[in-house]
């Protein structure tokens, strides 16, 4: 939360609040400092929970999130960056399973936390949709002229480009430490990316196919982005309007995985899906250090299950090398006893936190 500004757990934040505070009302905050040199930062997000009431929508419990850096109030585009931290968990699967937009996520988290620029054009970009979808559906039905999408056509094109340039970037980065880090967690297995942008009327493959008709988008910058998106939508105008939906932008981007020459999402076992999800994080935290500066944490959640312990010995001697990891196992037996030497221990039982109880007990 604090280095993203909200849960990667639930799109329902509220569904965070304890029940017995949801139904009393109360304050929560989550705050935490980074040191980087002689740069200190906190980071603090606060959430006041006003109980139901009967007016409530749903009988839910009010709920008004506010967000501080270093005590001073900023809005979730200038807070997102100021604590880095590269998060792994179980659903990070869905980045070679899921449906596109797992994927632009990740990527749009990615870039995010490096760049404040990105964000906020991002978010630009997605209102110019929303605006555009609405007119597009006005047209369809008759109540506005087709001359009313100049405007939102030329915004599209600008903030798309720059929103697809940034991401272009950042495939080439994560190709650049993602695929080493994955021959290094691999027996043999080659990995390959590949971002496919829609930015022309007949980009894009289905079934994770490598796109025959994706452009040389590695030869682009975003003049030449935005002037590929503008001649993609004169061309696939009236399809737009028929659907009242845009179709030609970042927000229909993939971004293709590849193992052995093969889409991941199809062919990938789950320990092989593992370590290619494994791979990307651990190139991010390589290009969130090399973008901004900082050292990130890494936040790696029960990375251990379903890898063998060759491989499980492999993602710990990875990890091992940055600054500052958080790991957690289900059972203490997991860790050899070589990782566990090097590191504070911490047990999690029944809502309390006690340190070394784990050493002690294989002691």
């Amino acid at each position: 939360m604090l280095a993203i500004a909200k849960t990667p757990r639930s799109s329902n934040e509220s569904e965070l609040v304890n029940w017995s505070l949801a139904e009393t009302g109360g304050h929560m905050q989550v705050l935490g400092v980074g040191r980087e040199g002689d740069t200190t930062i906190q980071a603090q997000i606060d959430v006041d929970i006003t109980a139901p009431t009967g007016s409530s929508p749903r009988g839910l419990p009010g709920f008004r999130k506010g967000l501080r850096v270093n005590g001073i109030k900023r809005s979730a585009i200038d807070f997102v960056g100021n604590l880095n931290v590269v998060f792994f968990e179980a659903d990070d699967l869905e980045i070679v399973h899921g449906p596109p937009g797992r994927r632009r996520r990740y990527l749009d988290i990615l870039i995010s936390q490096s760049d404040p620029a990105y964000l906020k054009s991002l978010q630009r970009y997605g209102q110019v949709v929303s605006q555009r979808n609405q007119l597009l559906r006005r047209i369809r039905d008759g109540v506005a002229g087709e001359n009313e999408l100049t405007f939102w056509d030329e915004r599209l094109a600008y903030e798309g480009a720059r929103v697809t340039d940034s991401r272009r970037r950042a495939v080439d980065g994560l190709n650049e430490h993602a695929v080493p880090a994955h021959s290094d967690l691999a027996d043999g297995d080659r990995l390959e990316l590949e971002y496919q942008p829609r930015i022309t009327a007949s980009s894009g493959a289905p079934g994770g196919a490598r796109s025959k008709d994706t452009p040389d988008i590695g030869a682009m910058n975003a003049e030449t982005i935005e002037q590929e998106i503008a001649r993609a939508l004169a061309t696939v105008r009236r399809r737009e309007i028929a659907q009242g939906v845009t179709v030609v932008g970042p927000h229909r981007d993939d971004l293709k995985i590849f193992l052995n020459g093969y889409p991941a999402g199809q062919f990938a076992s789950r320990g092989q899906s593992r370590t290619i999800a494994l791979s990307l994080k651990l190139a991010e935290a390589v290009f969130v250090n090399r973008s901004t500066g900082r050292t990130p944490i890494l936040a790696l959640d029960d990375i251990l299950s379903e890898l063998d312990p060759e491989r499980q010995r492999r993602v710990l001697e990875a990890a091992s090398k940055h600054e500052q990891v958080l790991l957690t196992a289900t059972e203490p037996g997991v860790v050899p006893s070589e990782f566990l030497e090097k590191a504070d221990i911490y047990t999690v039982m029944n809502g309390r936190v006690t340190q070394d109880a784990i050493a002690s007990a294989s002691s």
